[in-house]
């Protein structure tokens, strides 16, 4: 199994261990040019591990296709158990079959990069890029916290190498299915890929949120929260989602102060505050009380079946904003790095826009903002009628079946 790097992951350190291994990229591309690969082998592999959209579309390929044979590329030990649990063949990404399947795989899928599977076995493959959100921030060769090298950004023409090494890599995408036609620009321009590579087909993560009733739907969320966070029944949840900041600290950790403020708010409100840092993300959640819950990743893996349990969203910049919005409950932004972030990450979409013109400094002023939602009824139907817009912007597809459009697609991508 693969091993981890000490330290937190950021930009400038994954773009040196790329160019370190250009080595072994020149030399997979050479063992994979002339191979021959196997129409009824697909490949799978996410930072996510087996979850989220790799994972709904493996089982979508499976019901189209029960002829295939889908393997699942594991970084670790964990992951291996896994699919041994859910009965899906797999192979450790970095030994010598995970180099096999990934260099006979007629498709490849990954959730984030190619390092999702055996990054040196996937030239010749066609290749499905699901990513893991709709981009409000910027993205790879558009933004220049992503090109990062660190101090190696001082040697020239630096980085205007790692600009073209991406775009080299990512040209190799066959396919990278979108929610909405708002999102085909700048995934295009991020992946240097056209229209017909960049397709609005529905991301196969959200599916969930889509599939059943509402109340149905709010009923299984609810079901899997309680589960995993105590005293959570019959209370309001909150729930607070950040972004990324490459490896820096979440500029929205309370304050002491704060955090006492949001203990006698959800005790006046019956309420409960869930804190679901980004997996790659740095932040002081040291506070813990019957009012605050941390739910990382590593006790919930994946985000979109929690979210029709949630009453209400707070977050900044991430992505998830755009597949809560499908639940139609109120958002309070909190974005007090604004300017700093738009500098140096920098955001696809006008943040006036993504928020109704309103968000927040501090938590002070998300608390100020949630009892305003609660007391006056104006403020929230304004609130609510925002959140339908972003849905309605986010959005193409609304029936659920968005892995079964894709995984069709790529079938008939492969038969050409």
């Amino acid at each position: 199994m693969s091993a981890t790097v000490p330290g937190p992951f950021t930009f400038a350190k994954g773009n040196a261990a790329k160019l370190a291994a250009v080595p072994r990229y020149a030399t997979g591309g050479l063992r994979t040019r002339f191979r021959n690969r196997d129409a009824h082998l697909w490949a799978f592999g996410s930072a996510f591990g087996l979850a989220d959209g790799a994972l709904a579309l493996l089982r979508a390929a499976r019901r189209l296709d029960p002829s295939l044979r889908l393997v699942w590329l594991v970084g670790n030990e964990q992951q291996a158990r896994r699919a041994r649990s859910l009965g899906i063949e797999w192979a450790a990404k970095d030994s010598r079959d995970g180099f096999e399947v990934t260099a006979t795989a007629r498709v490849v899928t990954i959730t984030h990069g190619f390092g999702d599977v055996n990054r040196y076995a996937v030239g010749g493959a066609t290749i499905a890029q699901l990513w893991h959100g709709s981009p409000l921030k910027k993205l790879h060769a558009d933004s220049p916290a992503a090109l990062s090298l660190g101090p190696l950004s001082r040697v020239p023409a630096a980085g205007g190498l790692m600009r073209r090494a991406y775009r080299m890599g990512t040209r190799r995408i066959s396919l990278l299915p979108v929610a909405a036609d708002e999102f085909v620009p700048s995934m295009c321009s991020a992946f240097d890929l056209t229209p017909q590579q960049v397709r609005v087909l529905g991301e196969p993560r959200t599916d969930v949120l889509f599939r059943g009733s509402p109340a149905g739907r709010r009923a299984a969320a609810r079901e899997l929260l309680e589960r995993a966070v105590p005293g959570l029944a019959g209370r309001r949840a909150i729930l607070y989602a950040p972004t990324w900041r490459d490896g820096e600290p979440d500029p929205g950790v309370p304050t002491e102060q704060q955090w006492r403020r949001i203990d006698s708010w959800c005790a006046g409100t019956d309420s409960v505050l869930l804190i679901r840092p980004h997996p790659l993300g740095v932040g002081s959640y040291t506070h813990a009380s019957r009012h605050v819950h941390l739910i990382p990743p590593s006790l919930l893996p994946e985000s979109m079946p929690l979210l029709w349990g949630v009453d209400a969203l707070v977050t900044d910049y991430s992505s998830v904003l755009f597949d809560f919005a499908v639940t139609g409950g109120p958002m309070v932004f909190l974005a007090p790095d604004l300017e700093h972030y738009g500098a140096t990450r920098g955001l696809y979409l006008d943040y006036a826009q993504v928020t109704g013109g309103r968000w927040q400094q501090n938590w002070d002023g998300v608390l100020d903002a949630l009892e305003r939602l609660d007391n006056n009824t104006a403020v929230k139907d304004r609130a609510l009628a925002h959140t339908a817009k972003v849905a309605a912007l986010a959005h193409r597809h609304t029936d659920g079946r968005s892995a079964k459009r894709v995984a069709g697609y790529l079938l008939e991508l492969t038969s050409r």
